[in-house]
């Protein structure tokens, strides 16, 4: 999980459009990780 976050937050200084369907990305793993990203990402 430290990997993708970081691997983003590189990635987001590249990024001039707003991610497509990031609402649902973040749904998904918020499912799949279950609970882990509450304390990092206010849902």
């Amino acid at each position: 999980m430290t990997l993708i976050y970081l691997g983003l937050m590189n990635a987001q200084g590249k990024w001039t459009m707003p991610i497509q369907s990031w609402n649902s990305t973040l749904s998904q793993l918020a499912i799949y990780l279950e609970g882990r990203l509450n304390n990092a990402i206010t849902l």
